[in-house]
């Protein structure tokens, strides 16, 4: 799965860097592909000559527009997908990053209930260790013993 995501990483950074190729690409092949088929019209209707040849280049001209527009709406819809799929990944990560906020300070809250508790069962141990007339040696719970912590 992560070969997978490390597949769709390198396709969005090579979007970011050569949108601009495959545009030109996109927009190549287009009109090639066009005038392949305007040329094949004019010779299947008979080739006349310089009137076929300014038929096909009109046709191509005509042509180039609309190729363009096809390749905007294109890579427009695949810059809108980036789009939302930063916004959608961004909104993800702030949700982990607030979960994450959250779980730290509920963790401090139970960490220092814990430590409140050993303060008070150590403080129950002293008391009746004292009660009993014994000496009570434990250090208090969090004070380091021999240099450590």
């Amino acid at each position: 799965m992560k070969e997978l995501g490390a597949f769709w990483k390198a396709v969005r950074d090579f979007w970011r860097t050569g949108k601009a190729g495959v545009v030109l690409f996109l927009i190549s092949l287009f009109v090639v592909v066009y005038s392949y088929i305007a040329l094949d019209y004019e010779l299947t209707r008979g080739w006349n000559g310089h009137e076929s040849v300014q038929n096909v280049l009109k046709d191509i001209s005509d042509f180039i527009p609309v190729g363009v527009a096809y390749v905007g709406m294109i890579v427009g819809g695949i810059d809108l997908f980036m789009l939302l799929s930063d916004w959608y990944l961004a909104r993800q990560e702030k949700r982990i990053q607030m979960a994450k906020a959250e779980g730290k300070a509920e963790g401090k809250a139970e960490g220092k209930a814990e430590v409140y508790q050993e303060i008070v069962a150590w403080q129950a141990r002293r008391t009746a260790a004292e009660a009993r007339g014994e000496t009570f040696t434990e250090p208090p719970p969090g004070v380091p013993q021999n240099g450590t912590e």
